[in-house]
């Protein structure tokens, strides 16, 4: 660990933010001289709730990470991070894809750090639960699409934006990337992104009241 971001959340005034700095301290003051970062970031969202990703400094953590200016995000535990474990996992997956490991200080078998020697095996498991998930939403997606054109409901962007293209701009969205980071890396417009985006969301919701 070289560069490390580390992050806090707390949703309520009742949550002790103290506890979580004094135990992330400890974990790093414990740490071998060798592999104290040498570099690090703090950043700290305060009445956020962890089900969703719309959090400010939680999406400057993110930011910097893609832009592989860090090479390890630590939080004191899971649910600080996202209390949506497949949300999570997605996340914890695409941030290896660019070389950022994770570890939650408090529970072991989340230290998914660059030295743990069974990190790419928890990895691939992580990636196996992602998609078979992946999989039950693209066919979930797909029958809510169906069924709302029955009902004659046009939904989605444009039709140059084929089948494929949403489908890349559903899964990045899912694994937290913004819309204006999905739009820049599948080289689409913003307004477009968010079509796609707000069409899947719209379809969830007509499945689950059918």
């Amino acid at each position: 660990m070289k560069n490390i971001a580390i992050y806090y959340r707390v949703s309520t005034e009742r949550q002790d933010l103290a506890s979580q700095k004094t135990t992330i301290e400890k974990w790093l003051e414990d740490l071998p001289k060798d592999r104290r970062p040498e570099k690090i970031y703090e950043f700290q969202d305060e009445g956020f709730s962890g089900k969703t990703f719309n959090r400010p400094r939680f999406k400057d953590m993110l930011e910097i990470a893609f832009a592989r200016r860090i090479d390890t995000i630590v939080v004191y535990k899971l649910d600080r991070f996202s209390r949506n474990a497949s949300d999570a996992i997605k996340t914890i997956l695409s941030l290896d894809e660019v070389g950022v490991a994770f570890v939650s200080v408090t529970q072991p078998v989340l230290n998914l750090g660059h030295e743990n020697p069974f990190r790419r095996t928890m990895l691939s498991a992580f990636a196996e639960i992602a998609e078979i998930e992946r999989e039950t939403i693209v066919a979930r997606v797909r029958s809510g699409l169906e069924a709302a054109k029955k009902r004659g409901i046009k939904l989605g962007p444009p039709v140059k934006i084929d089948e494929d293209m949403q489908t890349k701009v559903r899964e990045l969205r899912n694994s937290g990337f913004t819309i204006k980071s999905i739009a820049a890396e599948l080289n689409i417009s913003v307004g477009a992104t968010h079509k796609i985006i707000k069409a899947a969301e719209e379809s969830f919701k007509q499945l689950e009241n059918d």
